[in-house]
């Protein structure tokens, strides 16, 4: 029994050390072990049989243990990541992460808008098998080399966070570079609006006026100095993704040419009339307002005024040509005297040869046509169209002379230009 409890112990020490291979020397020396077989008694058939079957045990347990051992190695693999080596872990997953971060953005598809439209595209990671697979590799590459995750393990920690990840929907809005201008056709000098219609926030906005010229507002305000066609353009950018961006289209301005409006004027006295001249000096004009501030407007290039009272006026020259550009200048002039006409403030009818009759002194060095009119409270009562028929006083209306009191007079004449100009006063008849 002795030699059977040697033999046991041999198998129980082979057993425990899980050796699997099969050694003909090992076979030999179990054999020298065993006491000589007795007559009638098959111990050497009963030792063969026994150790083919603790063979066969053994064979039947290696696929079993290959698995244990697999597995023993992957749950030191996530032990050593979540408790051990930190600085590993966080480095696999942030370049894990960083890889993953890539992955979505080559992937991402922004479709151009329409006009005053904005289009969101929702960009979806397919979580399909190959995308899996391709994301399971990924990590195993960022891995140590001890710490590759065999198919046969549960996902680690790592792979878990990114598949987790993969699951969520990465929404991405591009801002619209349309926009809106006041018009396409101005001119010189004329201020221009510019109205982007993106509602999408943090977007940085790039105009090119095709001058030289850029602004970064949402809304820009802008003039050209020069005629000429010009070329605008925005640029839309996320501030959140600078990849993405817009482009408008490039919009085409014509600019026309402004009048340049100037003009300058001379006082003289013509005939006893005091005149200003004016003279136009403008250029790229083809019509012309003016307003001389004393009831009195000209379509004249080089208008001739005449201000009956003094003082200031200021006087406003209006300039426009085919394209429709209009160009103002005003200055301002100065009157020092009153004028109307020379005519007297009063009269003594009396038939003693002095100051009998009235007719303002500058009718007769005009020589114009003329009509002047007398009124009193009650309406008309004289009226002469020739310098030999001044107002002696007389009433026309009923006839007789007019009594002491003050009456309206009334001048109307064309000048040189044929402009009709107007004069009033009032004369004091005295007796």
């Amino acid at each position: 029994m002795s030699n059977l409890d040697g033999f046991e112990k041999i198998v129980k020490d082979k057993l425990q050390q899980q050796q699997y291979d099969y050694d003909s020397s090992q076979w030999n020396a179990i054999e020298k072990r065993l006491p000589p077989p007795k007559k009638g008694f098959p111990w050497k058939y009963i030792a063969a049989a026994s150790t083919l079957a603790i063979g066969s045990i053994l064979l039947w347990q290696l696929p079993n243990s290959d698995k244990q051992t697999v597995k023993t190695s992957n749950i030191n693999v996530v032990a050593l990541i979540d408790s051990t080596n930190i600085s590993s872990k966080e480095s696999v997953l942030s370049n894990s992460t960083n890889r993953l971060e890539d992955r979505i953005e080559s992937a991402t598809i922004i479709v151009d808008d329409h006009a005053l439209t904005e289009i969101e595209q929702t960009i979806k990671i397919d979580k399909s098998e190959n995308v899996d697979n391709a994301l399971e590799n990924e990590v195993n590459s960022q891995l140590p080399e001890d710490l590759h995750v065999s198919d046969e393990t549960q996902e680690t920690s790592i792979l878990s966070e990114i598949k987790q990840g993969n699951t969520q929907t990465t929404k991405i809005i591009r801002p619209s570079a349309q926009f809106t201008i006041t018009t396409t056709e101005a001119c010189v000098g004329e201020n221009l609006t510019f109205n982007s219609l993106n509602k999408v926030e943090n977007t940085q906005y790039n105009w090119d006026f095709g001058n030289g010229e850029t602004s970064e507002n949402r809304s820009p305000v802008h003039s050209y100095k020069l005629p000429g066609i010009y070329y605008v353009q925005l640029k839309a950018t996320s501030t959140k993704h600078e990849e993405i961006v817009n482009v408008s289209d490039k919009i085409a301005i014509q600019i026309n040419p402004a009048p340049n409006v100037d003009f300058s004027w001379v006082k003289n006295t013509y005939n006893a009339v005091p005149t200003v001249e004016f003279t136009n000096h403008s250029e790229h004009a083809d019509s012309w307002n003016w307003n001389f501030q004393n009831g009195i407007i000209s379509d004249e290039k080089n208008p001739i005024i005449t201000f009956k009272k003094k003082g200031f006026y200021q006087i406003t020259l209006t300039a426009s040509n085919v394209h429709g550009c209009v160009k103002i200048s005003q200055q301002e002039l100065e009157v020092v005297t009153d004028y109307n006409l020379l005519a007297p403030n009063t009269f003594t009818p009396n038939a003693d040869g002095i100051n009998d009759k009235f007719i303002p002194e500058a009718l007769k060095i005009l020589n114009v046509s003329f009509e002047m009119t007398i009124f009193d409270k009650r309406g008309l009562i004289y009226q002469s169209r020739s310098l030999s028929n001044p107002w002696a006083g007389e009433n026309q209306r009923d006839g007789g002379f007019c009594e002491q009191g003050a009456y309206v007079w009334i001048v109307k004449y064309k000048n040189q230009q044929g402009i009709d100009q107007i004069f009033k006063g009032t004369i004091n008849l005295l007796h």
